[in-house]
């Protein structure tokens, strides 16, 4: 009877033991480890940046939390924090300490609640080696004179004392972005623009590093105001008969011609100059520019930034701003690259209709719109004068003819001065040589 007892004893043990065991094995063996991302991952930094520190743990949850921030072997801040049972996910900000120019590491060590490694549980580590730099770049301006136009374009040479991850010129909203070339100097083509205050706007060079560090320079410059040609455009109904059709498709829930013509007019405008924008990123630091722009035997019809009224049964409906000029002669006349460069855009381009967009260069590039016929495709390099297409009356036109734009880094200027080799040389041609 003992023996059976004894017997009996042991088996109820055992099967405690196991039923124990696996009540500890499914509710606290947990072998994932927690899973740590800080953000951003960068290489180079400065005291101003923060540091957005997540941590999950898909398992028994957090149990604590170390930030050290070490350098020359010393530790330069530390943060811990014990994390309350059942908390599975944390995040903070995070500030550097003051710290000496160059290397440190910044360390995120967290621990889950599992039994593991003999009940220490499992830890993740991650290890962010990166450069401490808080001096901003300084800026030598190079290029000494720089007389401006409203609407017009310039050019500004400089250098820097580090490498820059973004710079260039900066005006009101506008940002012209510089290049740097192989002599280490930074070429900026810049535009003060149409809708710029002479009085308040002031154009400076701006350098950004790479740990964020910014310099703002301003630079020796005279701009000479502008008025620009008030005009009166009547719509009536043959034209919308004639040219809202193209657009219908575009709004579907819109039957009415007018009402389509000013959502034209106003949204599609503005989508087209963003998509310009875009493009004005494809842009070489190679300046193909070699003389004065050609200019398409053509009579003047419209002019740029031209400031323009829409009227219709005597109302005025809206009002717009024409960014480029046109040209025109007759019906499907050729029309010609006005210098040498790159094809950077072929197609329908909404208000502009099929469109070919080519570089030239430092931001600088060109804009022939209404073409009724494209000879060109995208990527191909064209020499000045070589035949790009036919014009024609499509997107929002009014009769047969080209509109052309010149386009510094996307913002349309004056192409009076590029078709101008006395303005070229004085402004841009000489800054190159000196």
């Amino acid at each position: 009877m003992a023996i059976r007892l004894k017997k009996g004893f042991w088996l109820l043990l055992i099967l405690l033991l196991a039923v124990g065991a696996g009540y500890t094995y499914i509710n606290y063996w947990d072998t994932d480890e927690p899973v740590i991302h800080v953000d951003p991952e960068v290489r180079y930094t400065n005291a101003e940046r923060l540091f957005d520190i997540q941590i999950h743990d898909q398992g028994l949850g957090l149990k604590n939390v170390e930030v050290q921030v070490v350098q020359d072997g010393q530790v330069k801040k530390t943060f811990q924090e014990e994390i309350d049972p059942g908390i599975n996910d944390m995040q903070f900000t995070m500030e550097l300490p003051r710290l000496d120019q160059g290397s440190f590491e910044l360390q995120v060590r967290a621990v889950d609640r599992s039994i593991v490694n003999w009940g220490r549980g499992n830890e993740s580590l991650v290890t962010r080696e990166m450069i401490f730099d808080s001096i901003p770049p300084s800026i030598s301006l190079i290029s000494a004179v720089h007389n401006l136009n409203q609407g017009g374009a310039g050019l500004v040479i400089y250098s820097l004392s580090k490498e820059a991850e973004k710079t260039g010129v900066k005006l009101g909203d506008y940002f012209f972005p510089a290049f740097r070339k192989p002599d280490g100097n930074y070429y900026c083509i810049f535009s003060f623009a149409y809708n710029a205050d002479t009085q308040r706007d002031v154009p400076r060079v701006t350098a950004v590093d790479r740990a964020g560090n910014r310099q703002v320079s301003g630079f020796n410059y005279h701009v000479n105001s502008r008025s620009f040609r008030q005009a009166d455009l009547n719509i009536n109904d043959e034209f919308l008969r004639s040219q809202m059709p193209q657009f219908e498709s575009r709004y579907p829930d819109e039957s009415d011609p007018l009402e389509i013509f000013l959502r034209v007019n106003r949204d599609l405008r503005e989508q087209n100059r963003s998509k310009v924008q875009e493009i004005a990123s494809r842009t070489s630091a190679n300046f193909r520019v070699q003389g004065a722009l050609l200019r398409k035997p053509s009579a003047f019809m419209a002019g740029y930034a031209d400031h323009r009224t829409y009227f219709y049964d005597g109302e005025e409906i809206d009002q717009q701003v024409h960014l480029g000029v046109d040209l025109a002669s007759t019906a499907q006349a050729p029309v010609p690259a006005a210098e040498r460069g790159e094809v950077v855009f072929t197609g329908d381009l909404g208000i502009y209709g099929q469109t070919v967009i080519l570089d030239h260069g430092l931001g600088l590039q060109t804009l022939y719109a209404h073409l009724s016929s494209i000879d060109v495709r995208d990527g191909q390099e064209v020499s000045r004068g070589d035949h790009i297409g036919r014009t024609g009356t499509t997107g929002l036109a009014v009769g047969d003819h080209l509109h052309f734009e010149v386009l510094v880094s996307g913002l349309p200027v004056n192409p009076a001065e590029w078709w101008d080799g006395t303005w070229l040389e004085n402004n841009i041609f000489s800054k190159l040589r000196d």
